[in-house]
C-alpha cells in the first residue's frame, strides 16, 4: 500500500517538474528575447553651406537614437536627389518619420492629407529660449492657429557692396533701390566688373524681386490672402528699375541663366560690384578672399519708397501622420531643439541661416559685422502671402516661382510689362483653381 502510495507521488512529481520546467522554460525564453528597436527614418531635404553643421546635426540625430533604442536611417543630399525622392515619397505616402524641409513642401503635404497636429508640442518648445520669431510662427501655422511642423531654422538677406569700387569714385553706400542702381551704373565697368549682380531667377530671384516689389507699395496679394493685387503701378516700378539695369548692361546678361548659385560666385570672383544673398557669401569671403571680405560693405538689404522689405525663408521640421513612431519623432524633434544644440548649431552655420528662436539673435556670431545686418534685418522679413497670411496659396505661387518668371519674360522675351503681369495673374488664379 505504501509503495503504491509511493509510486504514485513519484508520478505526479514528475508530471509536476515536467509542468513546470516547460512553463519556466517558455517564461524563460520569452523574457530573454530582445524588444524589435523601432526602425525609423529622417531626412534633410537639402545639403548645407557650412558642411561641419551637416556632421554636428547628424550626430546629435544618431545620439538621440542610440540613447533611446532606436535604430535610425538618417539620409541628406542635394536637392536634385532629395526633391525627387520627397515627391514619390508624397505620392506613395512613404515619407520618413522625420523630413527637415522648406516650408514650401508644406502645401503638398496638407493637400496629400499628411500633416500631423504637433501643437502641444509647438507650445511647449515656444516657452523656450524667448519663443519662436513672429514670421515663422505665421509659417507653420493654420487660419485656427494649430501648428503643422515644428520650426527649425530660418534666413533672410544683406546687400552686398563694393567699398573699393565706391570710394575710388567718390560714392556714398547707397541706400535704397534706385541710389544701387544709380552707384551701380557708376562703377560699371564690363568685362571687368559689371555694377550689380541682382539675381533674377530662381528661387532667389522669386525673393529679391517679391521684396522690391513691396519695397515700391505692391503686393502679391491682399490683406485677406485672397484676391491678388499684382496688377498694380506700384509693381511696374520695380519691374522697370531691374529692366532699365538689365537693358543699359549693369546687370549681366548671363544673370538670366544664373542659378542659386549664381550671384554668390559672381560677387566672389569680383565680377559685380553689388549682390543680395544670405551669409553664405560672407563665410565665404572670410575663408577665402580677405582682400575682397575687407573692401567689402555688409549692409541692410535696400529700401524703398514704401519701406524694407525681405522676403524670408523657413525650415521646418515635419511628421507625418504615417509614421508608426509619432511620440518617437516628437521625442528627436525635442531633443535637436534644445537650446545648446540650436546655439552650436546656428553657430556653426555662420550666418548662414538664422535662428527660430528670439533669444539666440543675440549670440555672439551675430555681432560679426559681416554678420550683424542679418540679425539687425529682423524687423524687415516676411513670409510668402505677405501683406496676407501664409497660405497654401501663396507658398504654392511661391514655389513656382510666378515672380522670377514674370521677370524674365520682360528681360528675355521682351514682353511689356502688361503683358508679363497678365500671365503671373492668370498663372495664380490657375494655382487657386487647382487648390480649391
Amino acid at each position: 500500500m505504501h509503495n503504491r502510495i509511493a509510486k504514485v507521488l513519484i508520478i505526479l512529481s514528475a508530471i509536476f517538474l515536467m509542468v513546470t520546467g516547460a512553463v519556466f522554460a517558455a517564461g524563460s525564453k520569452e523574457g530573454t528575447a530582445a524588444p524589435a528597436r523601432p526602425k525609423m527614418r529622417m531626412w534633410i531635404d537639402h545639403p548645407f553651406y557650412v558642411k561641419a553643421t551637416e556632421g554636428l546635426l547628424e550626430s546629435y540625430a544618431l545620439e538621440w537614437a542610440q540613447q533611446t533604442g532606436v535604430d535610425l536611417e538618417y539620409s541628406q543630399d542635394s536637392d536634385k536627389i532629395m526633391f525627387p525622392r520627397i515627391d514619390a515619397a508624397i505620392e506613395s505616402k512613404t515619407l520618413p518619420d522625420v523630413l527637415l524641409c522648406d516650408i514650401l513642401w508644406l502645401p503638398k503635404m496638407q493637400r496629400a492629407g499628411l500633416v500631423t497636429d504637433v501643437t502641444a508640442l509647438a507650445k511647449e518648445l515656444n516657452a523656450n529660449m524667448g519663443g519662436f520669431t513672429k514670421g515663422v510662427v505665421a509659417a507653420v501655422t493654420t487660419p485656427d492657429g494649430s501648428f503643422v511642423a515644428i520650426p527649425m531654422f530660418a534666413s533672410t538677406e544683406e546687400q552686398y557692396a563694393r567699398k573699393d569700387l565706391m570710394d575710388a569714385k567718390g560714392l556714398a553706400i547707397p541706400d535704397t533701390w534706385a541710389d544701387t542702381l544709380t552707384v551701380a551704373r557708376a562703377i560699371n565697368n564690363p568685362p571687368t566688373v559689371w555694377g550689380w549682380g541682382h539675381q533674377v531667377a530662381p528661387y532667389d530671384g522669386e525673393r529679391h524681386n517679391s521684396a522690391m516689389i513691396l519695397a515700391y507699395g505692391g503686393a502679391v496679394w491682399s490683406k485677406d490672402g485672397k484676391s491678388v493685387t499684382l496688377d498694380s503701378p506700384q509693381t511696374r516700378q520695380a519691374i522697370d528699375l531691374v529692366k532699365s539695369a538689365y537693358e543699359d548692361g549693369v546687370i549681366p546678361k548671363d544673370a538670366v541663366t544664373w542659378d542659386d548659385a549664381g550671384n554668390n560666385t559672381a560677387y566672389q570672383s569680383g565680377k559685380v560690384g553689388f549682390a543680395e544673398n544670405t551669409g553664405s557669401i560672407a563665410t565665404w569671403l572670410k575663408a577665402n578672399d580677405p582682400t575682397l571680405f575687407n573692401n567689402t560693405v555688409f549692409k541692410l538689404f535696400p529700401t524703398g519708397p514704401v519701406g524694407r522689405f525681405i522676403q524670408g525663408d523657413a525650415w521646418v521640421l515635419f511628421i507625418p501622420n504615417t509614421s508608426k513612431y509619432p511620440d518617437q519623432a516628437k521625442d528627436l524633434i525635442r531633443s535637436l531643439s534644445q537650446q545648446k544644440r540650436q546655439e552650436e548649431i546656428i553657430t556653426a552655420m555662420g550666418g548662414f541661416r538664422i535662428p527660430v528662436y528670439t533669444d539666440l539673435i543675440k549670440l555672439p556670431v551675430w555681432q560679426d559685422r559681416a554678420l550683424k545686418p542679418l540679425a539687425d534685418s529682423a524687423p524687415y522679413v516676411y513670409m510668402p502671402g505677405y501683406p496676407g497670411p501664409v497660405t497654401s496659396l501663396a507658398l504654392e505661387e511661391f514655389n513656382q516661382r510666378v515672380i522670377a518668371k514674370m521677370m524674365l519674360r520682360v528681360l528675355t522675351d521682351k514682353w511689356t510689362d502688361d503683358q508679363a503681369i497678365a500671365e503671373a495673374v492668370e498663372t495664380i488664379k490657375r494655382i487657386q483653381t487647382s487648390l480649391k
